[in-house]
């Protein structure tokens, strides 16, 4: 065979010699790649979310069994939580980035090599080639948080809340009075109950408008499926 004569590329492609085996070679490779850091990825977001499980339930237990306990730890936990719901939302980024390259190469060159007849877009080479130049999030840090507090930490967090309300009623025992319970909201002389009402307050609100206006599963899916983004 000639030297310079063209090699079949694998599948339907029909690029030169440079771009058949070891092209597909590299594409099987990439993409095992990206299956294993996807994976990773996965199993972090999983740790993170057991933290938090944990925290919640075991703070929860911690102030609700004893009555000498103050509830403002709770306070704390609904904190503790939040900080978690930041590394999660930075580790979901990875994630989705990860899915996206998948998707990239499901959908455009392991389709590609299965269809009869060629596709006409070969336009994901060069976004595949930029992505791998310059990598970058797909979706912002902001969404992403977005997408977690519905999935899980909106849960948690009227959870906390809850338990602390109880907490504020039932110890040392039922208030008589509205006053009487809005008085001890307050943190010890340091924090008045106007602001801990309006804090938590405002917090569990903007929490649970952020995670009901969220993407949801199906639309997450479909806005990782764009591989033209």
């Amino acid at each position: 065979m000639s030297a310079h004569h063209a090699i079949p590329s694998a599948g339907l492609h029909t690029e030169s010699a440079k771009d058949s085996s070891s092209f597909d070679t590299a594409m099987a490779h990439l993409y095992r790649g990206e299956m294993h850091r996807m994976i990773t990825w996965r199993q972090r977001l999983d740790v993170t979310t057991n933290w938090a499980m944990i925290m919640a339930l075991g703070m929860t237990t911690f102030v609700l069994g004893s009555e000498r306990t103050p509830p403002y730890i709770l306070l704390l936990g609904l904190a503790a939580v939040a900080m978690c719901l930041v590394i999660e939302a930075r580790r979901y980024q990875h994630l989705h980035h990860s899915l996206w390259r998948l998707r990239l190469l499901e959908q455009h060159y392991f389709v590609g090599q299965l269809r009869a007849a060629p596709r006409t877009d070969q336009s994901w080479r060069e976004r595949l080639a930029r992505e791998l130049a310059s990598p970058a999030p797909k979706i912002g840090l902001v969404t992403s948080a977005r997408f977690r507090l519905r999935r899980n930490y909106l849960i948690l967090s009227l959870f906390i809340t809850a338990a602390w309300l109880t907490k504020v009623f039932i110890h040392p025992s039922s208030p008589k009075t509205v006053n009487e319970f809005y008085a001890r909201l307050a943190v010890g002389e340091l924090v008045p109950s106007w602001l801990v009402a309006i804090t938590a307050g405002a917090f569990v609100l903007g929490a649970t408008a952020l995670a009901v206006t969220s993407a949801n599963e199906e639309e997450m899916e479909r806005q990782t499926s764009s591989t033209g983004v």
